[in-house]
């Protein structure tokens, strides 16, 4: 089956970025046969970036912040205007290798197919960021990311990044596309996949297809590391209380909770009971989804875990 490509990249003060990593990915676009379209959602960058694409890029179709609003609602006002049956979500300082949709298409005629990661690399170190799987721990599970990938074959993923993420299009937008309850970032896209996993469908990883990230290279030039460890820790706890109805693994959240809180500030980090106490305020938001996601839901929290860890 051949597919249509809508490519939404969400961008602030991203002008050579954009300049860098556009036509690679225009590139890759020509050698598919069929219908494509680039969209460049811009929020409220301050260098010349709208300048410098309407000059160098004319067909990429841009649309502009008035005030920034962080990755997710950045994210979905690209997905709301997208028409292409695959929106390829693609940070701005991703670059893609030619063959990127030539590999990662194909695993889509398969109709459980939620999304589809390459393989992402560090270019600097090699260090491999695509495959998430879940592990078990002390109190609870963590994510873990496999250095050396198998180079064939089907590998089910815990989430697909929301950098560098090939999604259908269809259940994308059924899913709301990515949660705002994360803003301004961080744990989006697992939520997402999270999602996507209770709804039956699935998240894997295509081996064959590369693209080339350097880590945490945006966010880390406008946020302290402090400030972003507090906010994945929210997050967690927000994604926990969202997603999770298996009664023992609630039970063992909650079992936990108090003593790895305890640990948390007697080590010094305070990481997770800041998080926690930042999270709470978002109660009423979190119990509201919780509730509309969970008619939804078709599948057991362990039996995704099975899959995925």
């Amino acid at each position: 089956m051949k597919f249509s490509v809508s490519v939404v990249i969400p961008t602030f003060n991203g002008r050579d970025l954009l300049l860098k990593n556009l036509p690679p990915l225009l590139e890759a676009l020509a050698r598919i046969d069929a219908t494509s379209e680039v969209i460049v959602v811009d929020d409220a960058s301050s260098d010349d970036s709208l300048q410098q694409l309407e000059s160098q890029f004319p067909t990429v179709i841009v649309i502009h912040n008035k005030q920034n609003l962080g990755f997710a609602e950045t994210m979905n006002r690209g997905i709301h205007a997208a028409c292409h049956d695959i929106i390829l979500a693609l940070n701005n300082d991703v670059t893609v290798e030619p063959d990127l949709l030539e590999k990662v298409l194909p695993r889509f005629n398969d109709n459980t197919i939620f999304a589809v990661t390459p393989n992402v690399l560090d270019p600097a170190t090699g260090r491999q960021q695509a495959i998430y799987k879940m592990r078990p721990g002390i109190c609870w599970f963590g994510d873990a990311s496999l250095s050396t990938p198998p180079t064939t074959g089907e590998i089910p993923l815990f989430f697909a990044s929301g950098g560098s993420s090939c999604y259908d299009r269809k259940k994308l937008r059924e899913l709301g596309g990515f949660s705002t309850l994360y803003a301004p970032f961080y744990v989006e896209d697992v939520d997402l996949s999270y999602h996507a996993w209770k709804r039956g469908w699935r998240c894997v990883m295509e081996p064959a297809a590369t693209v080339w990230h350097p880590v945490n290279s945006t966010i880390r030039k406008y946020h302290r590391q402090r400030k972003i460890k507090f906010l994945i820790a929210r997050n967690k706890h927000i994604f926990m209380w969202v997603n999770i109805t298996d009664t023992w693994l609630i039970w063992r959240y909650f079992l936990c909770l108090v003593p790895s809180l305890l640990w948390d500030i007697l080590s010094f980090r305070k990481y997770k009971f800041v998080g926690m106490f930042m999270a709470l305020p978002r109660i009423a938001e979190v119990l509201r989804e919780r509730a509309n996601r969970r008619p939804t839901f078709t599948q057991s929290d362990r039996s995704i875990m099975a899959k995925v860890c």
